[in-house]
C-alpha cells in the first residue's frame, strides 16, 4: 500500500472540516486522517509526520505550543481537527491537524469514565 499523507484544508482562519477523508463513524478522528482502520496500522504513517516535524519550521512550532494549547493528557478519541481550534490562528496551518493527528495516533491514551 503506498503511503500517501492527507492535509487538512485551511480556510480563511481555520480548517473545514468538509474534508476530512470518508471513513466509518466508529472510528477514532485520528485515524480516520490516516485513512487507517486501527491504531496498529496508522501508526508507520503518524510516525513518518512525527519525525518528519523536525525538517519543518511549522510542524516544530506546533509541538512546541501543544502542552500550552491543549495541555499534557490527549485521548484516541480525540478530534484533530476540534483540537486544532484550541490554537491561535497564526499557528493554523496544514501542519497542526497533521502533526496532531500524528501525536494522537503515537501518544494518546485511552479515555477512562469515572463511572
Amino acid at each position: 500500500m503506498p503511503m500517501r499523507l492527507l492535509t487538512a484544508t485551511l480556510s480563511r482562519d481555520r480548517y473545514q472540516e468538509a474534508d476530512q477523508p470518508a471513513a466509518h463513524p466508529e472510528v477514532a478522528p485520528a485515524l480516520r486522517y490516516f485513512e487507517a482502520a486501527t491504531f496498529d496500522e496508522a501508526i508507520p504513517l503518524a510516525r513518518a509526520v512525527y519525525l518528519g516535524a523536525r525538517h519543518c519550521v511549522c510542524c516544530r512550532r506546533v509541538l512546541a505550543r501543544r502542552y500550552d494549547c491543549l495541555g499534557s493528557t490527549l485521548f484516541r478519541d480525540d478530534d484533530p481537527y476540534e483540537l486544532a481550534r484550541c490554537f491561535d490562528a497564526t499557528d493554523a496551518d496544514v501542519c497542526t491537524v497533521r502533526m496532531l493527528a500524528a501525536c494522537i495516533v503515537l501518544f494518546a491514551r485511552n479515555r477512562e469514565s469515572v463511572h
